[in-house]
């Protein structure tokens, strides 16, 4: 049963992203374009970005974006790209670079729009193009947030127990071992959480902590460069060999290509709508809020492609890491080991201490998080709300042991749904529902 909804999850990904790439191209552009230009001139005014507006909010941010979100999803599109045939993986980065300056934007028009008609995607969707067009972006986001990120963080901290218990304890798990004493009981953990509506405050307290694994996540990077400086050259001949020799998906379109825009609305959560929710309980003014969000989009899609990629190449090229084997994917607990194992090997054991607690912080926290977006984006009942939280972290902690595949495919389906709705929504807006606001 599995393998059949993992088939029909991965043909419908790779039928719809080729068709529906151009027109996300053609739209963002547009929405930058008039944001920047016409929209941000007529109808807002500039202020003061303070210290405190964006201290909180992008560390929290980074901790989500840069953590295993940034190095699980981006490992599996190498996965893919490489059983596709592709040896050069390196290349990904490089069209991710392109596609990032065409997206980038979106996150300024979004959180802009946001901050503007003072209310979330969901709701300025339902007036922008419909209320059904409201609703599912809501389903859709929940479920992608919740289900295919959280998806991604359990299989993170399963890799980082699993690690921990093989190098210090000598103990192997197998797969329904692990479930038992890891996802199980962390599933215990954020019920009870959130049962006892504490989840804002947990959050809250863990915000200095994630600022502290950021940082020392990005000492490890320039460590790790430090190490390995004599093989940057190959890592970027092997880019350019690789983009100049792609791997073609249908009607063309280069594989590379499609898998870096994947990664950069997966990672940074560009056009999705995730950081203008966020600011929505800033202080911050429009335009404020907007560059706010800029600043852990970018620095996001730096480390997760190109920090990861390197490092990834690096592992690869050395046979730490295995991304396929006869044109299938190495599953996720594999690849993800392979990427610790070429942490330690290079910086030792105080890369493996790095990766360890930022992977285990950010992901917890981000299981948490996922549950604010729940409530701003569903009318449920508080008891409803806690109802669809369990199933739906249940769901993703029992798919990231046991089919974890299936989630990665999940996540590129709901990438679609989420971004074309609100991309048309801000393209919408942007051409002419803008006039109905004054200048404030």
């Amino acid at each position: 049963m599995l393998l059949q909804i993992e088939h029909i999850t991965t043909s419908l990904s790779e039928f719809i992203w080729p068709l529906f790439l151009p027109v996300l191209l053609v739209l963002a552009v547009f929405v930058g374009y008039k944001t920047i230009f016409v929209v941000k001139n007529k109808i807002t005014q500039k202020g003061m970005i303070k210290f405190s507006y964006f201290v909180g909010p992008v560390s929290i941010s980074l901790g989500a974006m840069v953590g295993t979100g940034a190095i699980i999803g981006v490992l599996g599109s190498l996965s893919k790209l490489n059983s596709f045939g592709q040896m050069h993986i390196e290349a990904m980065s490089l069209w991710a670079v392109i596609g990032g300056l065409i997206l980038v934007p979106l996150n300024y028009s979004e959180t802009m729009v946001t901050k503007i008609t003072k209310s979330p995607p969901h709701q300025y969707l339902s007036f922008l193009i419909s209320p059904l067009a409201g609703k599912v972006y809501g389903l859709s986001f929940v479920t992608l947030y919740i289900f295919g990120f959280g998806g991604f963080q359990f299989s993170g901290i399963d890799t980082a127990i699993t690690i921990i218990n093989t190098r210090f304890f000598d103990i192997n798990f197998s797969e329904s071992q692990r479930y038992l004493f890891v996802v199980v009981p962390l599933i215990i953990f954020l019920a009870s959480i959130v049962l006892i509506k504490k989840h804002n405050i947990f959050i809250n307290a863990l915000s200095s902590m994630i600022g502290a694994a950021v940082i020392m996540y990005f000492v490890f990077v320039i460590f790790f460069f430090i190490k390995t400086a004599n093989y940057f050259d190959t890592y970027l001949a092997n880019i350019w060999i690789g983009f100049t020799n792609p791997v073609s998906m249908m009607l063309g379109v280069p594989t590379g290509l499609i898998l870096g825009f994947q990664r950069i609305i997966q990672t940074s959560e560009t056009g999705l709508g995730a950081l203008g929710m966020a600011s929505l309980e800033a202080d911050s003014k429009a335009r404020e809020a907007g560059i706010i969000s800029i600043i852990p989009t970018v620095i996001t899609i730096f480390v997760a492609l190109i920090v990861t990629n390197y490092i990834t190449s690096y592992g690869y090229a050395k046979g730490f890491i295995i991304l396929s084997r006869d044109g299938v994917q190495a599953n996720g607990i594999e690849r993800l080991t392979g990427f610790f194992n070429t942490a330690i090997e290079v910086t030792g054991d105080i890369g493996l201490f790095v990766m360890l607690f930022f992977t285990i912080l950010s992901g917890v926290t981000t299981l948490l998080g996922s549950y604010y977006f729940l409530g701003i984006l569903t009318n449920l009942k508080e008891n409803q709300k806690i109802l669809a939280y369990l199933v739906l972290i249940t769901s993703a902690g029992t798919l990231a042991v046991f089919g974890f595949t299936i989630i990665f495919d999940v996540v590129d389906l709901l990438l679609f749904v989420v971004i074309s709705l609100n991309v048309t929504g801000l393209a919408k807006f942007m051409h002419r529902e803008y006039r109905q606001y004054k200048y404030k």
